[in-house]
């Protein structure tokens, strides 16, 4: 087995949409567009980000565990990565830009991070929430600059 290749820390996207339910909007982070949900079968981050229930609360935070496979051909062993998300939710009517598929009074999303560092949870929760906090501030979901900033100063992103 070769050595373990250390981990970049990911930031994704959940968006509640009211006809497919919770789904990754954007990935940050991820190599040249490969999609880290197919690569590690994270299929179900959705449902752990944005858990059912959360549109009762202002902010809300979750908290899972990952397999992480190596890049594909690397030889190996699987480990485990942490993630935490912050659901937060605006009024529609609020949105400086409202697209076509927005149909309920509000829109909800959750901003996820994704790292191999459990240890630093307080300080990414803290984190999480301002930057979160910031990006519904904006009133238009498709500027992500915020989110990548966060991401760059994020150490190992």
């Amino acid at each position: 087995m070769s050595k373990k290749q250390p981990f970049a820390p990911l930031l994704c996207v959940v968006d509640f949409h009211h006809a497919r339910g919770p789904e990754i909007e954007h990935w940050i982070g991820d190599d040249a567009g490969i999609d880290p949900t197919i690569e590690n079968d994270w299929s179900l981050i959705p449902y752990m980000a944005l858990p059912d229930g959360a549109h009762t609360s202002t902010e809300e935070f979750s908290y899972f565990t990952l397999v992480y496979k190596a890049k594909e051909g690397a030889d190996v062993e699987p480990t485990s990565v942490f993630g935490i998300s912050c659901t937060q939710q605006l009024d529609a009517s609020e949105l400086l830009f409202r697209p076509v598929d927005v149909t309920r009074s509000a829109v909800q999303k959750a901003v996820v991070a994704i790292t191999d560092r459990p240890q630093d949870f307080s300080a990414l929760r803290e984190k999480l929430s301002i930057v979160t906090r910031a990006w519904f501030a904006q009133k238009d979901f498709r500027d992500i600059e915020i989110l990548q900033v966060a991401l760059s100063r994020e150490p190992g992103g």
